[in-house]
């Protein structure tokens, strides 16, 4: 598992690609957190 923040969607696709390209790795899934809410 990798937590990876971008500035951008396409530099985030960038970067699961680099990711992907890894030896080893078979796939990738990816979700995209817009906002995280909680209650204090």
């Amino acid at each position: 598992i990798a937590d990876v923040a971008a500035p951008s969607i396409s530099e985030l696709d960038r970067t699961i690609d680099v990711i992907g390209d890894v030896d080893g790795v078979e796939k990738t899934q990816s979700s995209v957190i817009l906002s995280t809410r909680f209650q204090r």
